[in-house]
């Protein structure tokens, strides 16, 4: 999508509003603005550039037992550790986000009748909005639950005196919704490569089977996936054949559904839009970044042999493909960002090339008597990785420029997901039988690098509601979705899990894995994550109408 030439038409405008009670009051002075379609067309690029974010994208991990946050990311770390206050940051950023473009969204809609452009131009343009809008509310009822609804921009005396309406409600607006503009948005086979990333009618059939999920309505959800699954009525989509591949070159390919998308002109040299990397890769080539989060033991454990057994916690070798694409792990390759200039030495000279990727400090030690500016072995501090790994799904070397920042899309729903969705629905409702598992989890785990024994269906069992759950966060590792089934399963809910931590970060939470001395098996800090989010603080000083949410 070719936003970044036209986003400056109103970034002054709005990007710098915050909270309910602000809105724009002088961004659209000329009355012709509507009249031009490239005027239209900045507007809705705008709600595209707000309605999502790389820091939400990769920092709703650390609200797991994926990962575990360092120091650098407190306002994550405090929440899902349970130290955080109504006053906390990831609060308020959820919620001045998903308002802010909720304004941008409502200024286009309310002036909807005044675009003088090409009809089927304004019907899809409002269709996307409508889509954006629901993808807005579906963030906000499922972390705070009932929150101020409306569907036009409203007064300042208005937003300051709102109540909040009952997330039911609003959840039966964002259904219906999702299921019209399903009806009129264009199939992914039907839009220019010059307009990837546009929301399709796809991404609304997809969008709404998530939200159908997220309150565990199997059945609807199933419904949905299956319009994608057994139909080509709202897009063609199917598997990437190559999963490594798939977040490198695949965003546009035939498994994506909806991206987060990025800008550039010319390449890696003039990157308009980005995110930034170098807390999210080792650090050797995040150049000096501190790291945000570490990969746990537990989601590395959950990357099997391709034989289906467990693996050893420092058997690397014939692993789930899946791994290799998400984690790096002492003794990995990785390709060198050159644009970046990094000291390391690598396979075709200083900053070029691949290196190997060193998280034990004893290894690290004898390969810096050959490279002194390796920088990536556990050393107890926060700076480095907490737990001998790090993330490396998206990160693309070609990608990256000299500051750092990538313009490689991410993906935020994706096929695969649509997949694991329909076998867990068909489980829960007791559907799921060896053509469903053949449809839906055997390719994964194929495209896996399973041998075709722990590909089969395994048949009834006690243990086949686990085995959908933990092929999930194998294939979604790292996509900031593991938080939201965390929450759905009511795994949250129990108390002793909450006071130890148990199941989620026990074992080497902490802690590199090579280590022998005892210290990788403590939790400095257990999983207490509360349910619900809490109505910021900020919002209740200003709208005395906005009550609190339960715990807070």
């Amino acid at each position: 999508m070719k936003k970044h030439t036209i986003f400056a038409f109103l970034m002054a405008g709005l990007v710098g509003c915050v909270g309910i009670e602000q809105y724009p009051t002088n961004s659209y002075t000329d009355e012709n603005f509507w009249n031009y379609e490239d005027n239209c067309m900045a507007a809705l690029y705008l709600g595209y550039n707000q309605y999502w974010n790389a820091d939400m994208y990769f920092g709703n991990n650390i609200l797991s037992d994926d990962v575990y946050g360092s120091r650098h990311s407190s306002n994550s770390t405090n929440t899902v550790t349970g130290l955080a206050t109504t006053s906390g940051g990831r609060f308020s950023d959820e919620w001045k986000q998903c308002y802010q473009e909720l304004r941008t969204i409502h200024t286009a809609l309310d002036s909807q009748d005044r675009m003088n452009i090409d009809e089927n131009v304004k019907n899809r343009l409002v269709a996307e909005l409508r889509l954006l809008r629901a993808f807005t509310y579906l963030r906000l009822t499922t972390w705070f639950g009932d929150v101020p609804f409306f569907t036009t921009n409203p007064t300042l005396p208005e937003s300051k005196s709102m109540s909040r309406t009952s997330a039911d409600q609003i959840k039966a607006f964002i259904h219906a919704e999702l299921e019209e503009v399903s009806h009129i948005l264009p199939k992914n086979t039907e839009i220019p490569a010059d307009e990837n990333g546009r929301v399709t009618c796809g991404t609304a059939v997809a969008l709404n089977a998530r939200a159908y999920l997220l309150d565990n309505d199997f059945e609807n959800c199933a419904r949905e996936c299956a319009k994608l699954i057994n139909s080509t009525e709202y897009g063609t989509y199917a598997l990437a054949s190559n999963y490594a591949d798939l977040f490198v070159n695949g965003h546009y390919g035939p498994e994506s559904i909806m991206t987060l998308e990025f800008a550039y002109e010319g390449g890696v040299e003039n990157i308009k839009r980005s995110w930034a990397t170098g807390t999210r890769i080792p650090q050797s080539i995040g150049s000096g970044a501190i790291v945000a989060f570490s990969p746990t033991q537990e989601l590395v454990d959950c990357f099997r042999k391709t034989d289906g057994s467990i693996a050893e916690d420092t058997d690397y070798d014939d692993r789930d493909l899946r791994f290799y694409a998400t984690i790096a792990y002492n003794g990995c390759t990785i390709e060198i960002p050159e644009a970046k200039a990094c000291k390391i030495i690598g396979s075709e000279g200083v900053g070029k090339g691949t290196y190997t990727c060193w998280t034990n400090p004893d290894d690290e030690d004898k390969a810096k008597e050959s490279d002194p500016n390796l920088t990536d072995s556990y050393n107890g501090s926060q700076d480095r990785t907490l737990t001998g790994y790090y993330n490396i799904k998206n990160y693309v070397a070609n990608t990256v420029g000299s500051g750092g920042g990538s313009y490689k899309s991410l993906m935020e729903i994706r096929y695969a997901d649509v997949l694991l969705m329909y076998a867990e629905s068909m489980y829960e409702t007791g559907q799921m039988s060896s053509e469903i598992w053949d449809a839906t989890i055997r390719p994964l785990r194929e495209r896996a690098g399973f041998d075709q024994a722990y590909c089969a269906y395994p048949g009834e069992s006690d243990n086949l509601r686990q085995t959908i759950r933990d092929e999930r966060r194998a294939e979604l590792a790292l996509e900031g979705r593991r938080c939201f089934d965390i929450r759905r399963w009511a795994l949250m809910e129990n108390s002793s899990l909450k006071n130890t931590g148990g199941v989620y970060l026990t074992s080497q939470a902490t802690g590199a894995p090579f280590l022998d001395d005892g210290s990788n098996i403590q939790c400095p800090a257990p999983y207490n994550m509360k349910y619900w989010f809490p109505i910021p603080q900020s919002e209740r000083d200003i709208n005395h109408n906005l009550t609190q949410n339960p715990g807070w």
